[in-house]
């Protein structure tokens, strides 16, 4: 059986959003000093599944954070000059098989599109949500809305973080 582990990990608004309405996630500036245990997070993982814009909004903000990760950014266009470790696939259930197998330890990041793509092919393990106390009213949705009731069961309530698995 393998260890791999695939984990939807993010901070959501109180009305569910990830990034505001012009695709903006400067609202969860004023927490930039709080430890969420983000760092811990990330040396547990090796890597990284990725939406093509959430790749594209990173590569903005300046020096590449996930140096010495693997990042499968989810696109059907080319990356062109990319990071060392980065690579663009549209082949999400084979990549979803290979990191099974070799037993990665997988962070999901980007929005509702990449969610849902990754809860398609059975790609999330857990759900760990960080609510955010402010509301944005309109933005980019956490979750997608889906036409199947898909049950969770909670796993570690409280202290800012709330997991779930499937």
């Amino acid at each position: 059986m393998s260890d791999a582990r695939f984990r939807l990990y993010m901070a959501l608004s109180l009305d569910g959003m990830i990034a505001d309405a012009d695709g903006g996630v400067d609202w969860l500036n004023r927490w930039d000093d709080v430890d969420f245990g983000t760092k811990r997070f990330t040396a547990e993982i090796d890597t990284l599944i990725m939406g093509r814009t959430t790749y594209d909004q990173v590569r903005g903000f300046g020096a590449w954070p996930y140096a010495g990760k693997r990042v499968a950014v989810l696109t059907s266009r080319p990356l062109g000059p990319a990071p060392k470790g980065v690579e663009g696939t549209s082949d999400l259930p084979g990549l979803v098989a290979e990191l099974r197998e070799d037993g990665a330890r997988v962070w999901i990041v980007g929005g509702a599109a990449t969610a849902a793509a990754c809860i398609a092919v059975g790609a999330v393990d857990t759900v760990e949500l960080f609510l955010m106390p402010v509301l944005l009213g309109q933005g980019c949705r956490c979750l997608p809305r889906t036409a199947r009731r898909c049950p969770w069961r909670c796993v570690r309530p409280g202290r800012g973080r709330t997991g779930w698995s499937g």
